[in-house]
């Protein structure tokens, strides 16, 4: 998987998260007895799924927070995080629609390798139990049974 599709499915991720936690928190939906319901749907706990969206955009600032980036950084809070309208976007941050268009590529490509690097992709490996992906750790040294070789002055001669 190339790093821009690595992006697109934890930025998908992110969205479904971000919009299940602001509606669970208290909202109450009418029900449409009419249509089919969508059936189940797997969501993580609460925390875990705020975690991951804390995630999302602490390593997304991390990684375009370069000087000469300034631009991309106001992109990526605009568009991906906030959720603007395309038209919008390019408004607020105060540049052309090829340079926005070349930035946009540039910030999927950039943050999809990190969020590869960083165990936010695969979403469904972050969200095994934490014990699950824990590596067994190797015995230290100390712990190490050392082996005891006979002496050579403890061998006692045949007849």
């Amino acid at each position: 998987m190339n790093a821009k599709e690595v992006f697109d499915v934890c930025h998908t991720r992110y969205r479904s998260l971000r919009n299940w936690v602001t509606d669970s928190a208290g909202a109450i939906h009418s029900v449409d007895l009419d249509s089919p319901l969508d059936g189940y749907q797997w969501r993580p706990d609460r925390a875990r799924a705020c975690e991951y969206i804390a995630d999302f955009e602490r390593i997304g600032r991390a990684a375009l927070r370069r000087p000469s980036w300034k631009g991309r950084l106001q992109l990526f809070e605009s568009y991906f995080l906030r959720g603007m309208n395309y038209k919008r976007a390019v408004k607020a941050v105060g540049v052309s629609e090829n340079t926005f268009d070349f930035w946009y590529r540039e910030i999927k490509r950039t943050l999809g390798a990190e969020f590869s690097r960083t165990g936010l992709f695969p979403p469904v490996r972050y969200f095994q139990p934490r014990t699950a992906h824990a590596p067994e750790r190797p015995p230290r040294r100390r712990e190490m049974r050392r082996i005891q070789y006979p002496s050579p002055t403890s061998r006692t001669a045949s007849p």
